[in-house]
C-alpha cells in the first residue's frame, strides 16, 4: 500500500477561471461606435493582442492587433470559449501550449470577460499554485517521516551542519508549547528535496532514478518562492508560462509516483 494519503495531486486544486476573470466592463472591445482607433492606442499601449468584436451587447468575433490596425477578424469558434468553472492550473497548461493567445469566460452560456496569460499573476492563480506546492510538500514530509522512521541520526548524515544547526534551533524555540514533536517536523521543502535526492529508498519510491535524476526533477522551490512575493510578477514571457506549467507537471508526476500502490 501507499507510504502517504493515496489520493494524487491534479489540477482540479485551488481557484477556477471565474475569480481571475477581466469582466467586459474593463475590457478593450471593437465596436461601431466610432471609438476604434483610441482603443487600438489603448491596446497598444497595454501590450494587448486580441480583443473581442463586439455587436450591441453580444461578443460576435476576435480581432488581432497588429500596432495600431486591425490585422485579421477571427470567428467567435468553441476554442476560443472556456468554462468559468476550469481550474486556474488547467488554464496554465492551455496557455503553456497556445502562449499567444486568450480566452473568453463562458458562464451558463453567456460570455462574462476575458482571460489572458498576464491574469496568472493576480492572487487567485498563485494561491493555487501555492496550494499544489504546499500539498506536494506535505505529502512528502509524511513520506520521508515513514520511510525514515523519524530517525533524527539519519538527517545528521543527510543534511549540512548549518541545515541541522537551523532545524535544532526551531525545534528548541518551539519545545516550550509543542507536543513531543521530532525534528522531521520541522524541516522545510528544501530539506525534503536534499533529503530524497540524497535517499536512494526515497528517489526509489518517487521513481527517481539517480541523484540527479531527482535534482533536475524537485527544482521548484523557486516557484512557490515567487508565488509567494506579490511583488514580484509570475508571468512576464512565454518562458515564464513553459516553466511553470512544467513545474506543475513534474509535482503531479511525482505524486502519482509516490502515492502509487505498493506490494
Amino acid at each position: 500500500m501507499s507510504l502517504t494519503n493515496n489520493q494524487t495531486l491534479n489540477r482540479s486544486i485551488g481557484y477556477t477561471v471565474r475569480e481571475i476573470t477581466t469582466s467586459f466592463d474593463k475590457l478593450y472591445c471593437l465596436s461601431n461606435d466610432g471609438q476604434q482607433e483610441a482603443v487600438l492606442e489603448h491596446a497598444r499601449k497595454d501590450r494587448v493582442t486580441y480583443l473581442p468584436v463586439r455587436e450591441g451587447s453580444r461578443i460576435t468575433a476576435i480581432a488581432r492587433r497588429e500596432d495600431l490596425t486591425i490585422a485579421e477578424i477571427l470567428p467567435l469558434t468553441a476554442d476560443w470559449l472556456i468554462a468559468a468553472d476550469t481550474p486556474i492550473l488547467h488554464l496554465i497548461e492551455l496557455f503553456a501550449e497556445k502562449s499567444d493567445r486568450v480566452f473568453l469566460v463562458l458562464q451558463s452560456s453567456r460570455i462574462i470577460g476575458l482571460v489572458a496569460p498576464a491574469d496568472l499573476n493576480k492572487v487567485p492563480a498563485r494561491a493555487s499554485i501555492y496550494l499544489l506546492t504546499a500539498q506536494f510538500e506535505a505529502e512528502l514530509a509524511v513520506l520521508v517521516r515513514n520511510m525514515l522512521g523519524e530517525d533524527e541520526a539519519i538527517l545528521e548524515r543527510l543534511l549540512s551542519p548549518d541545515n541541522i544547526t537551523k532545524i535544532r534551533a526551531e525545534h528548541a524555540k518551539a519545545n516550550a508549547g509543542d507536543i513531543g514533536l521530532t525534528l522531521f517536523y520541522y524541516l522545510y521543502l528544501a530539506d525534503l528535496m536534499t533529503i530524497v535526492a540524497k535517499h536512494e529508498g526515497l528517489r526509489k519510491s518517487l521513481g527517481l532514478k539517480s541523484r540527479s535524476h531527482a535534482d533536475s526533477q524537485l527544482d521548484f522551490a523557486d516557484i512557490r518562492n515567487k508565488v509567494s512575493h506579490l511583488t514580484g510578477m509570475l508571468i512576464t514571457s512565454q518562458d515564464d508560462l513553459k516553466t511553470l506549467n512544467e513545474a506543475c507537471n513534474k509535482i503531479i508526476r511525482l505524486s502519482e509516483a509516490m502515492n502509487a500502490p505498493t506490494a
